[in-house]
């Protein structure tokens, strides 16, 4: 297992919170979780710092209510408004009367609202709150839309406004362009890390999921650093290889 102070050296040096928002059966800790009420447990806030409680947009059973008793009851860090998937007027409205429910509901940590395009538009609809604002519906979409639509929500509502993109994993291309403007965004949440491993490394009987959860955590750390200070440009030092010697 990875020592926690260099864990430490990459949360510090990182410029967006990683959340994982996949399975492993808690057998890591990360810092960063995020699951619907349908997945999250004890067990998963004991292996964090940061729980977020998210909503479950593919299940239409799941509403506010229930996304904040889960918080409420787990002691969760944020708590996600249900994502509507709609037109901006419809995820404004949907927003609103969230934030109503929450205003008599005995969760108090922060709040996490899912906007649709257009995002400046949604925000300044529903009173540019001083809350959590994630951009959903681009979980599928090319990095330069990402990009190009957290610039604009940025330079609206300023430096200060926490921007969360919603299934945006830190490929190359948006994780470039995170080392390169450090004040892009703020958090992002995937589960690449657990879709992406190999079983077939291991063979057929029991744990093989502790060994899956370790292959994902390896996937973790290395994203985490990719969205840090420490990369840089590659010299011709680092790419001679191993024990070979520079002739100038």
């Amino acid at each position: 297992m990875l020592r926690d102070e260099y864990l430490r050296r990459l949360t510090d040096e990182a410029h967006v919170e990683l959340y994982l928002s996949a399975n492993d059966g808690a057998r890591i800790y990360w810092p960063w979780r995020m699951h619907p009420p349908s997945e999250a447990n004890t067990k998963y806030r004991n292996s964090c710092e940061q729980y977020i409680i998210d909503s479950d947009p593919l299940d239409e059973s799941v509403d506010t209510r229930d996304v904040l008793d889960t918080a409420y009851g787990l002691n969760a860090e944020v708590a996600s408004l249900v994502d509507v998937y709609q037109d901006c007027d419809g995820t404004v409205d949907s927003l609103l009367r969230g934030m109503e429910i929450v205003d008599d509901h005995e969760f108090d940590g922060k709040l996490l609202l899912p906007l649709q395009q257009p995002y400046v538009k949604c925000y300044r609809e529903i009173g540019e709150p001083d809350e959590l604002i994630g951009l959903g519906g681009l979980k599928d979409a090319q990095n330069k839309h990402r990009i190009k639509a957290t610039r604009e929500l940025r330079e609206y509502a300023g430096p200060d406004v926490w921007l969360h993109g919603f299934g945006w994993g830190p490929t190359d291309g948006l994780a470039k362009a995170i080392r390169q403007e450090p004040g892009l965004l703020d958090s992002l949440d995937y589960s690449t890390p657990m879709q992406s491993v190999d079983y077939t490394t291991s063979t057929p009987g029991d744990e093989r999921m502790t060994v899956a959860a370790m292959q994902a955590a390896q996937q973790l750390v290395r994203d985490l650093r990719e969205v840090s200070s420490y990369p840089r440009k590659a010299t011709p030092e680092d790419l001679r290889p191993e024990g070979q010697e520079s002739i100038v």
